[in-house]
């Protein structure tokens, strides 16, 4: 029977097999086989392939009965042939790798180094920026704050909270709370603790099942209700040594007895400042119809199925509603509404990205190192490769070969690099500064170990391809005819050379992004607080309103402790403030001038602190004009205040403002204060930050139930603080003494996400120039090698050996100055991603840009100075023989 199969799939057939085709030609055989034994037997040849056809039965099912069959069998088979193959391509990587063990170590060790650095900066990236909330309902919760007349926003009122609460059914929830501090007693020493009085619809929007008993519900929520509390895990971990019987047992919170009614989760501690108690938050009447005074934070859980921009649309038509009734609540009448993700990590997300991208610079300096030395590798194997090609290896299968290496090198790496992660990740820990929040939930999870995988993976193909192309690429008799020599050095020398050129632009955008963080650094070390902070002791002590209800017995208890804590041998000067200066601004809200319009939108804000009359020179900041505090500034006498500079400055110019009056905190009933005094400004929120409008009460005149002692030491402050303690309980052995620290430790805590960031891209920048160090000299090196014959005609025709070392010294040098010059363009676009996080300093600082690249150049020449010795050491002869 004639074939009429057409010859394209005839063709195509030597390539891959045709189960349909096969089959076809089976039955046609049997068919014909039997029709030729019908016609040996005497029949018709239309009787013979009728008789055959019957015999024969159903073709269709048997077609397609065997097409199944052929079909499962070649699977099988191409299965087995891509396990042999594989295992054949693996255990012949693993010899090559064990014959060239120096090139495997360095390859390796590089490709650790970049996957290890990687995985470890990415299990915090997790950890902070991509790990979900563990609320049940975390992708529906929204932090909502009001729009403020003027621009901004503000935390939420009582009154307005109450108010959504009523009209605002696509919330399923909206919880509220405020920052509350207290002091637990009976339980050995008072301690002070950081707590949340929370609304009961704050654990239905931000739920997660408690560890024990229950959460408050909103009959716990009411005015004169029972009080009930519950514990964090970690206070109840540490002080109550994880009693199973805790719920149902009183504390004493403030000096009020509180039931325990469950312990939360560990989960809740999302942030570095997490709470230790919940109580209640218990909004009275008066609290429900306040819409002026903005405490209140309020978090949403918006119904399901109801899209967030649908809830927060029907808010703001509430807000409007709000903003018309209450004029003078500062409401303009929109509302700001945050994932509560980014309201948990969004502060810290440039700084991770930073991070991020900069330890993936250096993953790509470690595989184009990687690169570089597989593409020398190839050079050195052009003979096999043409051996093997010449007895008929397909390129494909010995590019397969070729990326099976780099692959199993990339697996190795980031085998050891996950090796490297976890003592990365472990330094990182413990290096890193309070303020990052998750960050302590990093580990070397699934999801984190995918990542190193996939990463790996992706070094071996996209590294790897590139070398294989070039050593599969050759002229097969010329390849053979050379040997080993490789004559394409020149295509892949370019090759290297890009590389090379590539590394020092990328060492070159890390270590200017370092540089300019140095600068930034030592800028802020020379920064003036506006007061002397050696010598400096600070605590804290809260009276409980229970133990001290009165304006008298308060001032009355804090003038005790003062006095107490100034009889200390080596205190020679102790003051009171309201908030110490760096951690940050205390009672913020506008100010206005005698004869201004007394509207949100005239003043200007200011932070208020109440302070006893010798706290400026107890902090040595100067005094400007006027007076301090004096005796003569009693509760009842004319109301003072002292300002700032700054504000000093923005009320009134150059002109005095002593005898002048001023309206605090009181736009919608003015309370006019006379100026007796301007000071000198201070860091209220960091040496970072500028100087704020602040406006100093005397204590006589402004009494609060918490202050901090300023203790000014004539001998190591830190060695005061146990007497400090002891005079305090000598006052009253029921209260708390909290955040004993000397005033230089709070600056350095203050500093120490900018030491973090500094440090970590410091090492990375330095890990990057070594990387790119190394591959200058492996590419200096390898042209030496090459340019032997050449170096050697040279000599023989009077070079000098200094001549040959300075050629090769500008061939490394060169290499870098073209890095150089890239890396100068790419940094000016990267650097300003580090706009936030540098102080003093361009983000085109030429200073930092010119030094980094100076010092890149030299790096380059001396990363070129072996080689180009061992160029001078050349025998001539022995050069022109081996050429």
């Amino acid at each position: 029977m004639p074939n009429d199969e057409p010859r394209w799939r005839r063709y195509l057939r030597f390539w891959r097999s045709d189960p349909a085709a096969d089959v076809d030609d089976e039955l046609r055989f049997h068919l014909e086989s039997r029709v030729a034994e019908n016609l040996a037997a005497g029949m018709s040849a239309d009787e013979a392939r009728r008789a055959a056809a019957e015999r024969f039965g159903d073709v269709h099912a048997v077609e397609r009965s065997l097409a199944s069959l052929t079909r499962e069998r070649e699977t099988v088979e191409r299965r087995l042939a891509w396990g042999q193959v594989i295992g054949q391509d693996l255990r012949y990587a693993v010899r090559q790798m064990a014959r060239n063990p120096a090139f495997t170590a360095v390859a390796v060790l590089t490709l650790a180094l970049g996957i290890g650095a990687n995985t470890a900066i990415f299990s915090a990236v997790y950890s902070v920026l991509l790990r979900p909330l563990p609320y049940a309902h975390a992708g529906r919760l929204v932090e909502l704050r009001e729009g403020a007349q003027g621009g901004g926003s503000m935390n939420v009122t009582a009154g307005n909270y109450e108010v959504w609460r009523q009209r605002a059914p696509r919330f399923a929830a909206l919880g509220a709370y405020w920052y509350g501090a207290y002091t637990l007693t009976g339980i050995g020493a008072p301690q002070r603790l950081f707590g949340l009085e929370a609304s009961a619809d704050y654990w239905r929007a931000l739920y997660i099942p408690p560890a024990l008993g229950r959460y408050f519900g909103p009959a716990a929520d009411l005015p004169g209700a029972p009080h009930v509390v519950v514990l964090s895990h970690a206070l109840w971990t540490t002080t109550f040594a994880s009693d199973p019987h805790i719920v149902g047992r009183m504390i004493t919170l403030n000096g009020d007895p509180y039931t325990v009614v469950g312990v939360a989760p560990a989960a809740y501690a999302l942030r570095t400042t997490a709470p230790e108690i919940w109580v209640p938050l218990a909004l009275t009447p008066a609290q429900r119809d306040e819409h002026a005074d903005h405490e209140l934070t309020v978090v949403g859980l918006v119904r399901d199925g109801v899209p967030v921009s649908d809830a927060v649309r029907d808010l703001t038509a509430v807000q409007h509603e709000l903003a018309h009734e209450y004029p003078r609540g500062g409401i303009d009448g929109s509302i700001v509404a945050t994932p509560l993700r980014d309201s948990v990590v969004g502060a810290v997300r440039p700084l991770m990205l930073v991070l991020f991208g900069a330890v993936g610079l250096v993953l790509l300096i470690a595989c184009g190192n990687v690169m570089n030395l597989l593409l020398a590798r190839a050079a050195v194997r052009r003979k096999e490769v043409a051996i093997r090609s010449a007895l008929g290896a397909a390129r494909r299968r010995l590019m397969m070969q070729l990326l099976t290496e780099s692959v199993l090198l990339a697996g190795l790496g980031g085998v050891v690099g996950i090796a490297v992660a976890a003592l990365g990740l472990h330094a990182l820990l413990r290096a890193s500064p309070q303020g990052i929040p998750r960050l302590f939930e990093a580990t070397l999870n699934a999801p984190v170990l995918v990542f190193a995988a996939l990463v790996a993976l992706l070094c071996g193909i996209v590294f790897g391809v590139w070398p294989a192309l070039r050593a599969t690429r050759l002229d097969l008799q010329q390849a053979l005819r050379e040997g080993s020599r490789d004559s394409t050095s020149a295509v892949r020398g370019s090759m290297r050379t890009v590389l090379v050129i590539a590394e020092v632009a990328l060492s070159l955008v890390l270590l200017v992004g370092a540089g300019l963080l140095v600068r930034s650094a030592f800028a802020l070390q020379h920064v003036a607080p506006g007061f002397d902070p050696r010598g400096l002791l600070t605590a804290q002590v809260a009276l409980p309103a229970a133990r001290y209800p009165t304006d008298s017995s308060t001032m009355e208890a804090f003038e005790r402790i003062r006095e107490a804590v100034q009889a200390i041998p080596g205190a020679s000067s102790v003051a009171l403030v309201s908030r110490i200066p760096i951690v940050g601004l205390g009672m913020d809200c506008p100010v206005w001038r005698e004869g201004s319009n007394t509207n949100i939108e005239s003043g200007v804000d200011a932070n208020g602190r109440s302070a006893t009359g010798n706290y400026f020179s107890t902090m040595r900041t100067p005094l400007l004009r006027g007076r301090t505090f004096d005796a003569s500034d009693l509760a009842g006498s004319a109301p003072v205040v002292v300002i700032n500079e700054t504000l000093a400055h923005w009320l009134y110019g150059s002109a005095d403002p002593v005898g002048r009056r001023l309206a605090h905190c009181s736009g919608g009933n003015p309370k006019w204060r006379e100026i007796v005094g301007v000071v000198a400004d201070m860091r209220a929120s960091g040496l970072a930050e500028a100087p704020p409008n602040e406006v100093y009460y005397p204590t006589t005149q402004m009494r609060l139930s918490a202050m901090s002692l300023v203790i000014r030491a004539a001998v190591p402050p830190a060695s005061l603080a146990p007497a400090v303690r002891s005079a305090v309980a000598g006052v009253d052995p029921e209260l708390a003494v909290s955040g004993v620290s000397t005033m230089e430790e709070i600056i350095a805590r203050s500093m120490a996400t900018s030491r973090f960031t500094t440090m970590l891209l410091g090492l990375l920048g330095l890990t990057g120039l070594v990387l790119a160090a190394v591959g200058i000299y492996g590419v200096i090196a390898y042209f030496v090698s090459q340019r032997a014959h050449e170096i050697g005609v040279r000599m023989a025709l009077g070079a000098t050996r200094r001549g040959v070392s300075l050629m090769v010294l500008r061939q490394g040098v060169a290499l870098a100055a073209a890095g150089v010059a890239i890396g100068l363009v790419a940094s000016v676009a990267a650097t300003h991603a580090l706009a936030g996080m540098i102080y003093g300093v361009s983000t085109h600082d030429p200073a930092t840009f010119l030094g980094v690249a100076a010092v890149l150049l030299l790096v380059a020449a001396l990363a070129s100075l072996v080689p180009a010795h061992r160029a001078t050491r050349l025998d001539p002869l022995d050069a022109l023989r081996g050429g």
